[in-house]
């Protein structure tokens, strides 16, 4: 936990000295549906699985190359997690049972932008790396309870994850709309448990400003 915390703040005091020195600081914020791949044994589990309604919001940064070629950062808090719907028949009785995976994370994109005009709207696309920072989360069942992060045989999930994010939008007069799609290449599953891989993916629907230095 005291790297944990130590990992924050240092993550904290280089976005502090990244914004001082990025040329457009901005924010946005909006819609996110996210899921887990989760494959055992070599097989993908699908059937119970549905996909999480949330939301996600923070600063970005962004520093220009030139006219038309950019790289763009941000602190984005975003919910993230799974919904397990389970039916089953007994004595031709039917009983279901849900479950949440309810997730908080920190992301941090490093997207490189590419732009190109259309009369007055700049229409864009990116792609680039991230780092998710599992914060905390709950499992909401009949015996609900806190997520424990770790490696070890008893923890639910380790904490850090890395992927790949790609996604595009439009900007107009400073505002901006915008689809990205992020998809974890790390297996965050427990060490302990060799064989199963769990990777996460998120759809995120934004809305933004931008306020020009």
């Amino acid at each position: 936990m005291k790297t944990f915390t130590r990992l924050v703040a240092m993550l904290a005091f280089t976005f502090f000295s990244v914004g001082l020195l990025a040329q457009t600081i901005g924010i946005k914020a909006g819609y996110t549906l996210s899921d887990m791949l989760i494959e055992t044994d070599g097989e993908i589990l699908t059937d119970p699985l549905d996909m999480r309604s949330g939301f996600h919001f923070g600063p970005t940064f962004e520093w220009g190359i030139n006219e038309g070629a950019g790289i763009e950062t941000a602190l984005l808090m975003t919910t993230k997690g799974i919904k397990v719907n389970q039916t089953e028949t007994v004595d031709d009785m039917w009983y279901s049972a849900s479950s949440k995976v309810n997730l908080w994370y920190l992301d941090i994109p490093v997207f490189g932008k590419l732009y190109t005009n259309v009369n007055d709207i700049k229409l864009y696309g990116m792609c680039g790396p991230y780092l998710g920072i599992g914060l905390s989360g709950k499992i909401k069942s009949e015996n609900g309870r806190d997520m424990v992060w770790g490696p070890d045989e008893d923890d639910d999930l380790q904490r850090l994850g890395l992927g790949l994010g790609v996604g595009g939008g439009f900007e107009f007069n400073s505002f901006l709309i915008e689809f990205t799609a992020h998809f974890a290449l790390n297996n965050i599953a427990p060490k302990a448990n060799p064989d199963v891989t769990m990777r996460n993916r998120s759809f995120m629907f934004s809305l933004g400003y931008k306020f020009r230095k």
